[in-house]
Parts: structure tokens; sequence; C-alpha cells
């Protein structure tokens, strides 16, 4: 048996980090778990105070932003794979709907707005774990999953839709499981309000319309990433949430459900 780095726990299977080469229990098998020193090297570069040459990480040299600095507080690679995720998401986005209600190709107004709505789904999702990191003090920028991005490109020729092609990376020296599961909780919280907005607005269009159904597949598509990304499984957002607190994973829950009951067909 090998003992966790981290905590001194006996795992049979224990897990190797790629950037310390250390082995961890499944707790703490995650970089940003364990605080790798390895990975705070490599990659947090403290944009609001100033660069050290050994590129080090004190806590004196987090410096919490303003929210108006948190826009700031981006590179050139992070914007490259918003830009591939996006691009990515509205392939999937517009396999799927042409798949599943042909009739928007009968309006290419009312796709276009819709696709924009995907986008800004799976854009809002992922920066608000970013801008929920920055404000605690942390580092954080969306990067490309290459296996993720592989099965969502895949999924844009397949009946089943896979959605995955990056997530937001986290490092810190305080990373603790609160922080974990309020960074966490951000993205499908962001989904739910988003799925409120699009159920208020089918008020204000004609039953039955095109844009009425419009407004119906993107309430649906935001309260089915926010149901999926609530699963306490694996690397989802659910997962950090749960460990973090039961009770808000619950009542993040129950929100969920509660709005789609609210949401009726726009037929």
């Amino acid at each position: 048996m090998v003992k966790c780095e981290y905590c001194g726990k006996e795992v049979v299977l224990p897990f190797r980090c790629p950037y310390c080469k250390k082995y961890f229990c499944y707790e703490h098998r995650l970089p940003e778990n364990h605080n790798c020193e390895e990975l705070r090297s490599r990659f947090y570069v403290p944009r609001l105070a100033p660069r050290t040459p050994t590129r080090t990480l004190t806590q004196a040299s987090m410096v919490k932003p303003k929210f108006s600095d948190v826009f700031k507080m981006t590179s050139p690679t992070e914007i490259k794979h918003l830009a591939v995720g996006l691009a990515v998401f509205a392939l999937i986005g517009f396999s799927m709907l042409v798949e599943s209600i042909p009739i928007f190709l009968l309006r290419p107004d009312v796709l276009l707005v819709t696709l924009t709505g995907m986008l800004a789904s799976f854009l809002i999702h992922e920066l608000a774990h970013k801008l929920a990191a920055q404000r605690m003090g942390y580092w954080a920028e969306f990067r490309l999953s290459i296996p993720g991005l592989f099965m969502s490109l895949l999924s844009i020729i397949l009946p089943i839709k896979i959605v995955a092609p990056g997530a937001v990376k986290v490092v810190g020296l305080r990373f603790s499981k609160e922080d974990v599961g309020k960074v966490a909780l951000m993205g499908p919280l962001t989904n739910v309000v988003q799925a409120v907005i699009y159920i208020a607005l089918r008020r204000f269009v004609a039953f039955g319309s095109f844009m009425s159904i419009a407004l119906y597949v993107l309430a649906v598509l935001n309260l089915s990433l926010a149901l999926f990304n609530l699963i306490p499984f694996g690397p989802l957002d659910g997962t950090k949430v749960f460990r973090w607190s039961k009770s808000v994973w619950f009542s993040i829950l129950v929100s969920v459900l509660a709005v789609w009951l609210s949401l009726s067909t726009p037929f």
C-alpha cells in the first residue's frame, strides 16, 4: 500500500500526479486538491502583482482583484481555447437543432438567435467559474481538454451529444473544499438563471411561434446543462458541490427541478 503524499492515508490504488509525480488518494488526486507546487510554478503568473524572477507564488502576492479587474485577468492562450470551445459548441448546437427540430431551417433568423443563446449558455457557465475563482484570489483560466474535445467533435455526427471541450483550471494556495464547492456551484447556477430568463421571455411572444420554440429549447438546454453538471460523479461540478455542502447541492437540485416543472411546452 502507498501513503497519500497530502493526507497520509494508505491506499491500494494510488493516483500519480502528472505534474509533481507524487502519489495521492482519490480525494487529493487532482493538482488543485493537493496544492501541487509544480503546477503552480508552471502556470501561475500573478496578473495584478509584480512578477518575480522565479515565478513563485506567495500569500502576499495573491492580490484579490476588483470585480472590474477580473476581465483583464486572461491570456491569449485562454482566448484561443475559448474560441475553439465555442466553435465546437456551435457545431454541436447546429447539428442538434437540425436533427431534432428541422423547422429551424425555415427560419434562419430564429436559428441564429437559438445558436447565440446556446453559445451564451456555455460561455457564461465557464466565465462564472473563472470569475468566482478570481474573486477569491486564485488563478483561473479556461483550457481545452483533448479527450473532451475529441468526444465533443465526434458527437457532432452522432445522435448522442457530449459537450465537454474543456474546463476552467483553478490553481491557488488556499484552495479549500469550500472554495472548490463555491466555484463549482457558479456554473450550474448561471444556467438556472438563464433558463428562468428564457421562460419569462416566452410570456411576451406568441404561443406556438418559432420564437416561442426557440426560447423553450434554450430553457431546456440550460436546465439540462445544470442538471447534468450537478451529478455528483467524477470531475463534474456536482461532485465538488456535494463534497462541500450536501444541503447546498440538494437545494440547487430542487431549484432546477422546480424550474423544469414550471416549463410548459411550446405547442
